[in-house]
């Protein structure tokens, strides 16, 4: 079996900010001056998503080449919390982006808190699963 991990991101923070700036410009439609926390915060996230996307994809080239495997679990109910953060982490980005955030004149942690909680179900069970 093939054992992958996220690469460090290769990206500086002038880089980062730069993407955010062009994710809110065609993304989010606005200027730095104009956006708001959650601008900034789909800005990062999208951002993010493309850092990781090289992994993902060797991933599922694993998956379907049977190089993995998989082990599943079924929950009616499933809080898997905010996922910026972690993804920031596992991309390598998260010095980048506060960085970047605060370059644009946001406070990190503002810009994490912007994402919602997606929870599903109302807990016990969905902390299991997401374990």
């Amino acid at each position: 079996m093939t054992k992958h991990v996220a690469p460090k991101a290769k990206t500086t923070a002038a880089a980062f900010a730069k993407e955010l700036q062009e994710n809110l410009k065609y993304t989010q439609g606005v200027t730095p001056e104009q956006a708001t926390t959650a601008d900034v915060y789909v800005a990062a996230a999208t951002a993010v998503r493309r850092h990781l996307m090289d992994s993902w994809m060797q991933t599922q080239h694993d998956m379907i080449n049977g190089n993995t495997k998989a082990v599943g679990y079924l929950s009616a109910e499933f809080l898997m919390g905010k996922q910026l953060e972690n993804a920031l982490l596992n991309a390598g980005l998260t010095d980048q982006f506060n960085k970047a955030v605060t370059k644009l004149g946001f406070e990190p942690k503002d810009v994490i808190d912007a994402e919602y909680e997606p929870g599903l179900g109302n807990g016990g069970l969905g902390r299991l699963a997401a374990c």
